[in-house]
């Protein structure tokens, strides 16, 4: 019912105990381990472009309003790339950096 295991050494030294020690070296398992690599690259690169696809369009649609309703939300007009891309925070705190420097120099 249940297989004893052993750290004894056998025929097929370490890999008996330790699975990951298994590796396959043939080419398959490489062609394999290269397409799985491949595919998150490219599961990466489409999440990263849908990322730039939603700020590009956020974007489009904040430069779309006017000054007034801009400021309602508080933001400027030179404030949106910055906003979309690091939160309303973010660009206040931008802001609030310039404005120290303005008043420090």
């Amino acid at each position: 019912m249940f297989k004893l295991m052993s750290f004894r050494g056998d025929a097929r030294g370490d890999a008996a105990f330790w699975p990951l020690a298994e590796r396959s070296h043939d080419g398959a398992g490489r062609i394999y381990f290269l397409f799985g690599r491949l595919a998150a690259v490219g599961r990466r690169l489409a999440a990263e472009l849908a990322k730039e696809l939603a700020a590009r369009r956020a974007m489009r649609s904040l430069a779309s309003l006017d000054d007034r309703m801009l400021r309602d939300i508080g933001l400027e007009r030179g404030q949106i790339d910055h906003a979309v891309r690091q939160g309303r925070q973010g660009a206040r705190r931008a802001s609030d950096a310039g404005s120290d420097l303005l008043r420090w120099s």
